[in-house]
């Protein structure tokens, strides 16, 4: 029993997103350790492990994994090569760190909690792909920690990574919790 259950925790299942036109022969497949999905089928970020941008990926979309800190293959100038998509590829996405998530403010996390439990409505600011300020009024409906990284879902379902918001109802976050 013991030694099942080991084996079940470290295999090593992969989501990885695919953005842009795929190319014609690749075959999108899904094994007991990998998942594929194309831009058609776009998975919430915090279930993302890697990418591979093809040409016509969406900058937005292609800049948010990016700065992530999700690995990636950039195939936008056409070099990709479908018979490696299983062997190399997947082997160096895998030796790649897979975020860069910087931990917040214990504190800070209470105020998420506080306005879910309380279900009310707080002006929220975080940062856009591209780093710039959006600012929004929304209600908090869950929190998620998958992995290492925290999430907290907004009414229109959206998730948001915690070290992305600059304040929630009017508190700005502080310095990051280390252990």
């Amino acid at each position: 029993m013991y030694s099942r259950l080991y084996e079940k925790i470290i295999v090593f299942s992969m989501v990885i997103q695919a953005l842009g036109e795929l190319p014609k022969d690749m075959v999108l497949k899904r094994n007991g350790k990998i998942f594929l999905f194309g831009e058609d089928r776009p998975q919430p970020l915090f279930s993302v492990d890697a990418a591979l941008f093809f040409s016509g990926a969406d900058a937005g979309a292609k800049e948010l994994l990016k700065r992530s800190g999700r690995p990636f293959i950039d195939f936008s100038d056409g070099t990709f090569t479908p018979d490696l998509l299983y062997t190399e590829y997947l082997d160096y996405l895998k030796s790649l760190p897979h975020t860069n998530y910087q931990p917040i403010d214990c504190n800070f996390y209470d105020n998420f909690e506080a306005a879910i439990v309380q279900r009310r409505t707080v002006d929220l600011v975080y940062l856009a792909a591209n780093g710039s300020p959006i600012s929004a009024t929304t209600r908090l409906k869950d929190l998620k920690t998958h992995r290492i990284e925290e999430f907290v879902q907004l009414a229109s379902g959206e998730w948001l990574r915690l070290d992305r918001i600059v304040s929630v109802g009017g508190v700005e976050a502080g310095s990051s919790c280390r252990f």
